[in-house]
């Protein structure tokens, strides 16, 4: 199995178990694991097999949609089992079927509840004056990235540059991580943080919610802030068939009653196969109202980080 790690250390702590029992389910499958960090993701795609019996991988499991969909357009991905693309809805699969979404994680600003009466329902809120020097953010985190190339994607490279220059201009302070910025807004250094969902929820389910003055805000009406980004699967074209029957196989765990508990109760995230439920004060993902985009266009990493490196983000 190849395995992509731009996700932090904590996040992959906890998916290893899932990950570790799809291979135990599979009798002795070999481990493949490469962690990569997110800047080298290209690199590594372009380094990797073609096709042919070199390939050692079966399956890819990455932690956004962007390197699944870049693998897509490539063609390096062959096509699932309708059996394990039917358990997900179409917006969190490949539009080719060659990929699917087994997490997901939803964009979200966080806000300190004792200095916040009314959180923005937009990120375009962010570039007004009130907002100067109030607003924690991670840029060089893969999440924020994702979250630009969504952006890009939905409204186009010219306003999106606009935006992160408004932003920048708007004094915000840089964190390593999003739990960085979730501290930041809790502990009131900041107001507001672009963060992912559940490091909240992960927090509260530690400390307690009412012991929290940070809260968490769902973004409205297709706001490009209010992104849901999937960590998903695909079989690599080119394995032999012992690694694609072991693929096949780990792809349809991740995706069954026990993976899919696990992820909605440890790590808080969304599961995404048909008929699991998000852990117990997790609004439901069909109760929100993101961004209509396909996953699979998120894989322009490089104009993205290309951007940010010109507006001095990174």
């Amino acid at each position: 199995m190849q395995q992509r790690a731009g996700r932090s250390r904590h996040l992959l702590r906890q998916e290893r178990e899932p990950r570790g029992a799809a291979h135990r389910e599979a009798r002795g499958a070999p481990r493949h694991h490469r962690r990569r960090p997110v800047r080298r993701q290209r690199r590594t795609l372009g380094a990797a097999p073609r096709g042919g019996d070199d390939t050692e991988a079966g399956l890819f499991l990455s932690q956004d949609a962007g390197a699944l969909g870049a693998l897509s357009k490539e063609g390096r991905l062959t096509p699932l089992p309708p059996t394990t693309l039917d358990k997900v809805a179409p917006n969190y699969r490949g539009s080719a079927g060659d990929w699917v979404g087994v997490s997901g994680r939803v964009r979200v600003l966080a806000y300190n509840s004792a200095k916040v009466t009314a959180p923005p329902d937009s990120v375009h809120d962010l570039v007004k004056p009130e907002w100067k020097g109030k607003i924690g953010y991670a840029p060089a985190n893969a999440s924020f990235q994702a979250f630009v190339t969504g952006m890009r994607v939905l409204e186009g490279d010219e306003a999106t540059r606009t935006w992160l220059k408004g932003l920048k201009a708007n004094s915000p302070k840089a964190y390593e991580s999003n739990l960085n910025v979730l501290d930041a807004v809790d502990s009131g250094e900041v107001s507001l943080g672009l963060l992912n969902h559940y490091y909240w929820y992960e927090k509260a389910a530690e400390k307690g919610a009412d012991k929290l003055r940070a809260k968490v805000h769902y973004l409205p009406k297709g706001d490009p802030g209010g992104l849901v980004n999937v960590a998903g699967v695909g079989l690599l074209k080119g394995a032999d068939k012992q690694q694609s029957a072991y693929a096949r196989k780990a792809a349809d765990f991740l995706l069954s009653a026990e993976s899919q508990r696990y992820f909605a109760e440890e790590t808080k995230e969304y599961p995404l196969a048909a008929g699991a439920e998000q852990a117990e004060g997790v609004p439901p993902l069909d109760s929100l109202q993101p961004p209509q985009i396909d996953l699979g266009q998120l894989d322009s990493l490089k104009a993205t980080l290309a951007m940010l490196q010109d507006v001095g983000m990174v």
